[in-house]
């Protein structure tokens, strides 16, 4: 087992961890750390690697900026291949050599090629491929073995896919194809340049008229949902992916939920991601599009100001979620405007019925932001004249 490393500058290196002692210690000071790495953003110890079991875990050190795994900020987390491990500006992968070479890249399945990994979810691998015939560069998505050996779960898989396959939207990643050879599910979309997760992690906050774009991309996507009595459930930097020509697309529609004739989706089980997951979906109640707003609340939080809402281990973050008030926007970015920061505030409401009733009125709150105007109308006093 061995860490990869790449810099900032492009240079890269490798580290042996079969014949290190553990905990293995990252930062900046060479004599206190192992794996030394010269970064003014990283602290002199920043983070450690350590096994539990079987598994590799990475401990932040409370280090100044934080630690990253692909691209949130952790405490304590599990460490796999595949994982991005950030801290600084450098990037760290965990190689397992007794594995040998990735046996997908080089494959031909059904008409696509798969070319090379571009990264790593919870439910598996993506990588870039092509579909031959149309010579048509594509991303494909391949479900983790752990779950293509479940049946509930590869049904869902499928079915999810095929629901995505249905929707069609310029702010939507669009999927083209869903695949079973032998033991693998693949599952072949639009193929994008990178994720907003990526950009946080490469370049920091974005600036507000990169967030109201991102937010006004994404705000039409969750309005074609709602129309489409759908709830995406899990809107986060990561799922939110740009092409060449600047456009903002969500990806994953394929998990959401449907909103039942009684106007809500219920929830079979809990998801989300902690750091964006509004309360009453953390509580596993029923959900509307408000709960995507929420999400798309925390997610500008982060875009502004380089951290999501709460940080902490997940029970905290959660319970935070469900009661604490977030910080001001303008705490932590004070160049942000009053209007943005309203705006944000409003999205982390606690309450789903005080926040916009959709994402069609998001959409317009952020029109009314970009054209300089205050984000609520004031209020017109009439004069009337005194009857003598």
């Amino acid at each position: 087992m061995r860490l990869n490393l790449r810099a900032n500058d492009g240079t890269s290196r490798t580290f042996d961890l079969d014949t290190a002692t553990l905990p293995v210690v990252v930062g900046r000071d060479a004599d206190l750390a192992q794996v030394a790495v010269v970064d003014g953003q990283i602290s002199r110890v920043h983070c450690r690697l350590l096994k539990a079991g079987e598994e590799w875990v990475v401990e932040d050190l409370s280090s100044r900026n934080g630690t990253f795994i692909n691209g949130t900020r952790i405490t304590r987390a599990a460490f796999r291949p595949g994982d991005r491990l950030r801290v600084g500006g450098c990037q760290i992968t965990l190689e397992d050599e007794s594995l040998g070479p990735d046996p997908l890249i080089g494959a031909r399945i059904a008409g696509f090629a798969i070319e090379e990994p571009l990264g790593r979810g919870r439910y598996g691998a993506v990588y870039r491929g092509t579909q031959v015939a149309l010579h048509r560069p594509v991303a494909i998505k391949v479900l983790a073995p752990e779950y293509a050996r479940d049946p509930e779960r590869v049904q869902a898989f499928l079915t999810e896919a095929r629901r995505a396959g249905a929707l069609n939207h310029p702010n939507l990643v669009q999927v083209h194809d869903v695949i079973s050879a032998g033991s693998n599910y693949f599952l072949v979309m639009e193929l994008m340049s990178g994720s907003v997760g990526d950009l946080l992690e490469q370049d920091g906050p974005l600036n507000e008229e990169g967030v109201r774009k991102v937010l006004a991309d994404i705000s039409a996507a969750l309005a074609f949902a709602e129309a489409n009595r759908l709830v995406h459930r899990d809107v986060k930097p990561d799922n939110i992916l740009f092409g060449e020509d600047g456009t903002y697309k969500l990806a994953d529609l394929g998990i959401a939920a449907p909103i039942a004739d009684d106007g809500v989706a219920h929830q079979e089980r809990i998801f989300g991601s902690p750091h964006y997951v509004a309360p009453e979906q953390a509580r596993g109640g029923v959900i509307d599009g408000r709960a995507d707003l929420y999400a798309l609340g925390a997610t500008g939080f982060h875009l502004l100001t380089g951290r999501p809402p709460f940080e902490g281990p997940t029970r905290e973050v959660i319970q935070a979620h469900l009661g604490k008030a977030p910080p001001d926007v303008r705490d932590l970015a004070p160049e942000t405007s009053q209007g943005m920061a309203q705006l944000i505030a409003k999205l982390l409401r606690k309450n789903p019925q005080e926040r916009p009733r959709s994402a069609v009125d998001v959409g317009t709150l952020l029109e009314r932001l970009a054209e300089g105007k205050p984000l609520v109308r004031p209020m017109i006093r009439r004069r009337f004249r005194r009857r003598r």
